[in-house]
């Protein structure tokens, strides 16, 4: 106890030193990443079969992070440690750049600190990020360097600045597609202030804006000639749930589904922030300063453009995943408001400290607890295991792998590291492989099937040649990783020799 009095004592004077606390954390993270069973999650196979070819574009999401991520691979030379090292590091520079952000906004350092507390503890952050997310981690951290570097030019117009304000747009229009609808609302946000206007209208800001076409330049010309790879997936899911309904019933649903997802992703900082401030928390909302006036036209304007979209478009879905890059500054606005209403932030930091500590102690033993326990996972799949078993039964290793699902597709790549492996979910990405005696074709995929998949066998036909024979499947039974009593689904294989 003297050990958590001390140290919250030395954090309220120095707010700044969580900074240091979530580095550990996310330490701590990286090393659970590793002690968990290494079947790969639909994120983290999806990055390891795209580590193949660096490319202007892939599919439905921008390539920042692929990039980052073949980046991360080249140095660690391991996938899975490689998985592990960026999502720590991208998650600890997400939160480090959002107290950047906070400090430049609230005059005392305790606020700034329980806006990151408030931000960490929303569960699309501190669960669903840690153990999924990808592109969406670098949206957040790009929307934090972009609010930041607007912010720093709304003070001091320099040249300098705009580039970097120029950057910070054109990186973030390469993480994730809904990052367009950030660029509109800061527009607002920078005309709610009184330099606003005038900085709009700098001549500098003509650099910038080409700083960040050229960074965005090579994406958009790939996107113009695979508009339907890049766009079809996100239109869909945002309309899935819109069936036989009128338009009207449409714009409905959609208005009604943005609302209950903006209040799941805002309402747990909202406790965190009440239980640190208590009863005085629940009149700020008149309380106003210019911080809180430029954040809150920025929110504002998101939603309605967000609205708008809803209108047109008709777009009946919005996943918490879509939606919290976008209103992550809700804890600053917040504590915006507090901090307008003359609320004492060192105290409510205190009182708030104590508990968020242990919680952040808590957090990697239940990530380690979900990975080990429970009903079977993609982490518990016995994709090693199917390695060693092939290897033992087969004479020849393959030239080419080919699987009807990018989740095994990058499963097995990161068991054969050496050989190429594409899936038919991403017809446009092909490798290069030499077709010889002693080095087949394999065709693998999960499930009991006797024969191939159909989209395995037209790939068959269509690269292999119309005479091709495609044998009888080879089935193996492996259970879970870790549960021994329980069959993971089967692992079928066929070897295609010329």
């Amino acid at each position: 106890m003297p050990d958590i009095r001390r140290l919250t004592d030395g954090l309220t004077r120095n707010p700044t030193g969580i900074l240091l606390v979530f580095c550990i954390y996310y330490v701590a993270q990286f090393i659970v990443r590793l002690l968990v069973p290494h079947g790969l999650r639909i994120d983290e196979a999806q990055q390891v079969l795209l580590s193949q070819w660096f490319a202007a574009g892939y599919d439905a999401q921008p390539p920042l992070y692929n990039w980052l991520q073949q980046a991360t691979f080249a140095v660690v030379g391991d996938y899975l440690v490689g998985l592990s090292a960026l999502k720590s590091a991208i998650l600890l520079a997400v939160v480090s750049s959002y107290y950047w952000l906070a400090r430049l906004l609230v005059r005392q350092p305790q606020s700034a600190a329980i806006a990151t507390l408030a931000f960490v503890f929303i569960p699309q952050t501190f669960w669903q990020a840690q153990r999924d997310l990808t592109h969406t981690t670098a949206t957040m951290l790009m929307t934090n360097l972009l609010l930041i570097a607007a912010v720093v030019t709304l003070r001091l117009p320099t040249l300098r600045n705009y580039i970097l304000l120029g950057a910070a747009a054109g990186l973030g229009m390469l993480t994730k597609y809904n990052f367009a609808l950030v660029l509109p609302a800061l527009a607002v946000a920078c005309l709610s202030q009184p330099n606003g206007l005038k900085r709009l209208l700098n001549p500098r800001i003509l650099a910038g804006m080409v700083i960040g076409g050229l960074i965005v330049l090579p994406h958009v010309l790939w996107f113009v000639d695979n508009l339907a790879v890049a766009s079809s997936v996100t239109a869909a899911r945002m309309a899935e749930d819109a069936g036989d309904s009128s338009r009207l019933q449409q714009i409905v649903l959609g208005l009604r589904e943005l609302l209950q997802m903006s209040i799941v992703i805002c309402a747990p900082a909202a406790l965190v922030i009440g239980l640190a401030f208590g009863s005085t928390s629940l009149s700020a909302w008149r309380a106003k300063n210019a911080e809180s006036r430029f954040l809150g036209s920025f929110l504002a304007a998101l939603f309605v453009i967000l609205t708008l979209m809803i209108i047109v478009f008709t777009f009946t879905t919005f996943r918490d995943r879509w939606l919290l890059p976008l209103l992550q500054v809700v804890p600053i606005f917040l504590v915006l408001k507090l901090e307008a209403q003359g609320t004492d932030a060192e105290a409510a930091f205190r009182r708030l400290l104590p508990g968020a500590l242990v919680v952040l102690a808590v957090i990697p033993f239940a990530v380690l607890a979900a990975g080990h326990m429970g009903r079977p996972s993609h982490y518990q799949q016995p994709y090693s295991a199917f390695h060693d078993s092939f290897v033992a039964q087969e004479a020849h290793a393959p030239s080419l792998i080919v699987t009807p699902d990018w989740l095994s597709a990058g499963n097995i790549k990161k068991e054969w590291p050496e050989i190429a492996v594409i899936t038919t979910q991403f017809p446009n990405l092909t490798l290069p492989y030499r077709w010889e005696h002693d080095r087949p074709v394999a065709l693998m995929w999960r499930g009991e099937a006797q024969t191939a998949p159909k989209a395995l066998q037209n790939w068959a036909k269509d690269n292999l040649g119309d005479a091709v024979v495609i044998p009888e499947a080879k089935r193996v039974t492996l259970p879970f990783e870790g549960n021994s009593g329980i069959a993971a689904p089967d692992f079928s294989y066929v070897l295609i020799y010329p």
